[in-house]
């Protein structure tokens, strides 16, 4: 599924991510001259999303009678929701035998839109959500690593590259990110060394490197220094990796204190997937996904209620 944007003012997208684009598909100078758009197409990306802006008007629509030319010249609000491992045919909208049924994402594609046509940028994790954040393909970072685990890092997103958050702050927006980031970040240990570069010996190596973290230190390298005003989530997979805790923008406000009880987790194939990592106290497996909708709603409702004229851009990542 398609890595890019077609933005009113933007090249065609095929002729992005050629040889001679080869930093990928944003440049600061075109996206700035882009962001005069009226309306915004978001492309299917590697694990599938849905995106609405229409709805999301409603939510901070200007009082007091407005013209509507007054109304179409405010910038749209932007939800993202990332699906892992969601298959195409698994959403009513593409598939009217699926067998969960899907009102309201049928209906975010029918009155939004709905794409049958697109390509993915890799098929796992890590290297796709560093596509969708910043339109480049991910092997021109030189990484071969597959996904992160545990506290892996750094992140894959350099310091001066230009993101889609950063990119959309910088025009205006209010930037927020709910859930599973996987691009990479870096914890220190208790004598500031990044723990992705700490030595450590036997099989287990990421739940060693857990172990090292000093979880009084901050973050160096997670979303809040990539674009994100706020953040809230886990570093790799939030119910199958090494570090089951949640992160506030750059720090862990509960740190594990005790190992995974596996025998604790429901009695199916999957739960063979959890791995015996650290864990945070109140870090619940089966609630993860409520967690993170129930921040990405607070943070929304905050948005509208201290500043209603302000677009916002959520990208909401489910586990």
């Amino acid at each position: 599924m398609a890595v890019g944007w077609h933005l009113p003012g933007f090249r065609p997208l095929d002729e992005w991510g050629t040889a001679k684009h080869g930093a990928g598909f944003f440049s600061a100078s075109g996206l700035n001259r882009a962001m005069n758009f009226r309306r915004l197409f978001l492309i299917l990306f590697p694990a599938l999303f849905l995106s609405s802006l229409a709805t999301l008007h409603a939510a901070d629509a200007p009082a007091g009678g407005r013209s509507e030319a007054k109304a179409a010249e405010r910038n749209p609000n932007i939800v993202i929701i990332l699906a892992d491992d969601l298959g195409y045919g698994d959403v009513g909208c593409y598939n009217s035998e699926s067998k969960v049924p899907t009102p309201n994402l049928d209906r975010l594609a029918r009155e939004g839109m709905r794409f049958t046509d697109a390509h993915s940028a890799s098929t796992v994790c890590t290297p796709s959500r560093y596509s969708i954040m910043t339109g480049r393909m991910c092997f021109r970072t030189g990484y071969r690593g597959g996904v992160f685990t545990g506290p892996g890092g750094p992140s894959l997103i350099e310091k001066e590259r230009v993101t889609l958050p950063g990119m959309l702050r910088d025009q205006g927006y209010a930037t927020g990110c709910v859930g599973k980031w996987h691009i990479g970040m870096s914890f220190q240990t208790k004598d500031g060394t990044p723990v992705h570069e700490a030595k450590v010996e036997g099989n287990a190596k990421e739940q060693a490197r857990v172990k090292l973290i000093d979880f009084t230190k901050p973050i160096t390298d997670g979303p809040v220094h990539r674009g994100f005003d706020y953040f809230f989530g886990t570093a790799c997979c939030p119910g199958t990796d090494w570090l089951y805790a949640f992160i506030e923008n750059d720090r862990v406000p509960v740190p594990p204190d005790h190992m995974l009880d596996v025998s604790a987790l429901p009695k199916h194939p999957y739960a063979n997937d959890c791995r015996r990592g650290f864990t945070a106290p109140g870090y619940d497996h089966e609630m993860l996904d409520m967690v993170f909708l129930e921040k990405s709603k607070a943070w929304l409702e905050q948005q509208v209620k201290r500043d209603p004229q302000k677009p916002f851009f959520l990208y909401h990542a489910m586990q």
